[in-house]
């Protein structure tokens, strides 16, 4: 009888393991006797060393671990410096000298003595490891990370709590400083960072993708409170709008090993920390006392000294002598405790996800080795016994993750905090909120700086006295922020401390600043100052010049101001009100505006966009020709979104008077849709300026042919209003001449068609596919009724069961995201949900798309079309609106009838099933964009409406006149 070969396990969850190296920048150039630097020498000795030992033993025998670790910019800053290496060494020296006289004090002593020697040999063996490679640590943690046994994530530079940071500036600043440490260390840029505290707030994501960065770790409250809220919850990253993954923490996991009551490291076999012999000797008789005093401070203050001889025992004073081999049994049975708890919890997450779950358990690494003298043999039990004795869960490391499932939900964060009750409790409240006063200040002031010297930002080389006061003054700043300072503060431990250096670092940063405006730089002073604080060799002040240089009051300066008035000066001045524009893309109408007024301003018109602010954009620009005002919106409180057109319509209204009183010229006004009628109507009125308005959708075509709400009769008759100041109204297809006629009661002659257009994508032929499996069906859209994806989720059955390697992917983001996803549930990973998508992404889908479908039910015109067309793909449309107009059926594309399943299903599987056909459509699709809707015709034509009210408002008012 043939034996039966048993089938290996199916994995069924995945575990990182993630591990925060950090320690904040406790170097004292001039002495060595601070009780704080005995921080760096315990985590060496305790956490450090350990750790990197048995990673390295187990990376020799072959086990195959996955293990995450941070290492923050001021860790690796001490871990590389001269003076710490040897001033350790010393320290370990000392400890040896101790472990010997140890021995020989408890000679005889059959519990004591053996530990003794054994703390002798553990630190004679750590010397020697350190040793082995000249103490550089750094290299050995770099093997390990190319080895692919470790994945090391950066920090912000002094580990500064970035929620409570006042300026966008200042973050980044902190942001760019570790990346550049991190790939000077490690030769790679990084994939990952551990934000410090775990601590997030909106807007931060958008920092990290300007410096690559694609995922973090966070608290699990930043997942849970989500909206929308997370399918996968806590099992998979959520990916935040700007496209970084967040990674939330393992809660149940988590809290097996870092309780204080429930945690593995309170067994009662375990050493004990808080019994050691640098307190329990001496107090007997001065002999005693002058046998330990050595290896205590200089100060007599007592310390620990790493010895210690009692285990847990109990909750009670009782201590028994600690036992190494029973410790060792306890971590062996609590490692396979913590996998079998962890399969189990995957077991449950895996019969209900559509992907295997990962359990995320992120803890600061101290606490292995330092807090939990056992910790890293649990960690060693723990990989190795997942390597060997079971195949269910597996190690994986962010980036694997990533790589295996690149897509996930996307949501906004909320803000919060791995600190006391997930918030920024620990590090704002009366003991240290005084800080920050003092920190934005200087934060301001740094940016002043900086931006004032921009033109000694072109070298990150250190060249000049004034580079370098300004950059130590950025590293000062940097340091005085460290969130460490404002938790000791909280936790009352050696707050004088944490005080001193937060206002040492100030005042330092003060005087330098001081220097520079006054042009008195000292250089002994600043020789001094790069001595003592020597970390980031490659920081930059230029990462604090202004990203927002200008007031919100006034968006340009005089200067801007009188160099704009002179450029545009006797050209037609064109201004355009739209309420957003790039980068603020919320629909189609941001790109239709930006497209045209490049090509307006190529023509060579002095084309002013006048828009809304946006996060980490200018004020004022110069961008493609186009000069574009971004006018911040003032609002108190709660506010609703009628309220914030207002509010909207009186910053551009001032920002134009401001414009015009000065002597700026305004020759025509465009307005873009009904959100801008209110200014348009006041400067039109109030300076006799003819008008011309676009309208790109009505409230009753987006209803449905129907007015429901006050809501919708309200923003109907401010349509109306537009329609009837302008002088001439554009629509974008012969449906919307149709619909804005018969709407708004217009005449013929009133109306002009424009189409929308498309310019030459830089991506079009260029960009790398999407290396996907499977025939791609692709959407891309705002998820909003109009758009129809309900519809082509509802025709899915009959597409996967005629096409069954069909993928359904669904770009873009909107309110009805959350109904949608739950209606995609039944379909698994057969329908998928992308996201927000830049203009790199949504190139690479479309140039792999199979076919792109858009079932709108309202589309009044559809550029998501004409750039399908641009890429080649075969194409779907609803017959309706501006796409009925764009798409000849069965010429260059199929058109199905609007909210009809059977029709989009049918047409869909068609441009699958004859891929022949559906090229060749694309083809000719192709050729009609190219020739029918380049922007450079159609700008022509948008400039002759500008030309014809020109002339019949100068006519007008010379009749006047006269």
């Amino acid at each position: 009888m043939m034996n039966k070969v048993r089938p290996r396990p199916v994995c069924k969850g995945y575990f990182t393991l993630a591990l925060h190296m950090h320690l904040p920048y406790i170097r004292h150039h001039d002495r060595d006797d601070y009780m704080e630097e005995r921080w760096f020498y315990e985590a060496m000795l305790e956490t450090y060393l350990p750790l990197l030992g048995m990673m390295e033993r187990l990376a020799a025998e072959g086990v195959d671990y996955r293990i995450t670790l941070s290492m923050t910019p001021t860790l690796l800053s001490l871990l590389e410096d001269p003076l710490m290496q040897r001033r350790f060494l010393s320290h370990l020296d000392k400890l040896i000298r101790l472990a010997g006289s140890e021995t020989e004090r408890l000679a005889g002593d059959a519990a004591l003595e053996p530990l003794a020697r054994m703390y002798e040999r553990r630190f004679c063996e750590l010397r020697s490891m350190y040793l082995a490679s000249d103490m550089q640590l750094i290299p050995r943690f770099k093997a390990l990370q190319d080895a692919g046994k470790i994945e090391i994530m950066t920090c912000a530079a002094t580990h500064a709590f970035l929620p409570l940071i006042k300026t966008e500036e200042a973050v980044k600043a902190q942001i760019a400083t570790g990346a550049a440490d991190y790939e000077r260390h490690f030769g790679r840029r990084p994939r990952g960072i551990w934000l410090p505290e775990c601590a997030y707030a909106i807007g931060i994501d958008r920092v990290l993708k300007q410096y690559g960065i694609e995922y973090f770790i966070c608290d699990s409250a930043a997942v849970e409170h989500a909206t929308p809220r997370a399918n996968r919850e806590l099992y998979a990253p959520l990916i935040t709008p700007y496209g970084v993954s967040a990674f939330p923490r393992d809660p149940q996991s988590s809290k097996q090993v870092w309780s204080s009551q429930e945690g593995y490291p309170g067994d009662f076999d375990y050493r004990e920390y808080y019994r050691d012999i640098g307190w329990d000797l001496g107090w007997e008789s001065e002999a005693a006392w002058r046998y330990i005093q050595p290896y205590v401070l200089p100060t007599n203050e007592r310390v620990n000294t790493g010895i210690k001889y009692y285990r847990i025992t109990s909750k009670g004073n009782h201590k028994e002598p600690y036992n190494p081999d029973w410790a060792a049994r306890k971590a062996a049975m609590q490692a396979d405790h913590f996998i079998a708890s962890r399969t189990a919890q995957a077991e449950r997450a895996h019969a209900y996800l559509d992907r295997i779950p990962l359990m995320l358990s992120p803890y600061d690494a101290e606490l292995f080795g330092h807090w939990w003298y056992e910790g890293p043999l649990w960690i060693e039990e723990l990989c190795r016994k997942l390597f060997y004795d079971q195949h269910q869960l597996q190690m994986i490391t962010p980036s694997e993750y990533l790589d295996r499932y690149p897509l996930s939900d996307t949501g906004r964060l909320r803000d919060s905090s791995w600190g006391r009750n997930a918030s920024a409790e620990v590090w704002l409240q009366g003991a240290n909120d005084w800080v920050y006063r003092h920190l934005h200040e200087a934060e301001e002031r740094m940016i002043g700086l900086a931006t004032a010297h921009a033109d000694l930002a072109g070298e990150r080389v250190l060249r000049g006295l004034t580079r370098r006061a300004l950059n130590q003054a950025a590293r000062e700043l940097m340091l005085a922020q460290s969130s460490d300072w404002a938790f000791i503060m909280d936790a009352g431990t050696v707050t004088d401390y944490a005080a001193a250096r937060t206002k040492k670092h100030l005042l330092a940063f003060h005087r330098l600043c001081d220097a520079v405006e006054r042009d008195e730089l000292d250089p002994v002073y600043i020789q001094e100052l790069e001595q003592q604080d020597n970390c980031f060799p490659l920081l930059s002040f230029a990462d604090y010049i202004a990203i927002q240089p200008l007031s919100p009051v006034r968006l340009l300066s005089a200067h801007a101001w009188e160099r704009v008035l002179a450029e545009t000066k006797g050209k037609r001045n064109v201004v355009m009100l739209a309420w957003e524009y790039p980068p603020k893309n919320v629909g189609g109408l941001s790109k239709a505006v930006c497209e045209l007024a490049r090509e307006l301003a190529s023509r060579g018109e002095a084309v002013h966009v006048v828009t809304t602010s946006h996060f980490g954009a200018p004020y004022f620009e110069k961008a493609d020709g186009v000069y574009v005002h971004r006018v911040p919106i003032l609002v108190s409180g709660d506010t609703d979104f009628i309220h914030w057109m207002f509010e909207m319509n009186l910053a551009m209204t001032d920002h134009l008077v401001q414009w015009i009183e000065a002597g700026g010229r305004v020759d025509v006004l465009h307005a873009h849709d009904w959100m801008v009628y209110y200014a348009a109507r006041e400067i039109k009125h109030s300076y006799g300026i003819p008008l011309v308005a676009t309208i790109h959708a009505t409230e009753w075509g987006r209803n449905g042919g129907a007015l429901h709400t006050e809501l919708h009769h309200r923003i109907h008759n401010i349509e109306w209003s537009l329609t009837y100041e302008a002088a001439k109204v554009i629509v974008c297809s012969r449906t919307m001449a149709e619909e804005v006629r018969r709407c708004f009661g217009l005449p013929p002659d009133k109306i002009v068609l424009v189409p929308n257009g498309i310019a030459l994508s830089p991506y079009a032929g260029h960009v790398p596919a999407k290396q996907v499996d499977g025939r791609v069906v692709f959407f891309i859209g705002r998820l909003v009724y109009e758009k129809g994806v309900h519809v082509l989720l509802q025709a899915a059955p009959h597409i996967f069961r005629l096409v069954p390697d069909a993928v359904i992917y669904i770009a873009g983001s909107g309110p009805m995201e959350h109904t949608l996803r739950q209606q995609a549930a039944v379909y698994g990973d057969r329908v998928r949900f992308l996201g927000f998508v830049d203009e790199a992404e949504k190139a690479a889908w479309l140039a792999r798309a199979d076919v792109v479908v858009i079932p709108s039910l309202y589309e009044p015109f559809g550029l998501v079309a004409l750039e399908a067309m641009q890429f080649r793909r075969p194409l779907v449309v609803s017959d309706t609106g501006g796409l009925a107009d764009l798409v000849r059926h069965g010429e260059d594309g199929y058109k199905a009838l609007p909210g009809h399943v059977d029709s989009l299903a049918w047409h869909v599987t068609e441009q699958l099933l004859a891929p022949a056909k559906g090229t060749a459509m694309a083809e000719e699709a192709y050729r009609k964009t190219t020739g029918e809707f380049g922007w450079e015709k159609l700008a022509a034509r948008t400039a002759a409406v500008y030309e014809t009210e020109i002339g019949k408002a100068g006519a007008g008012k010379e009749e006047a006149r006269l």
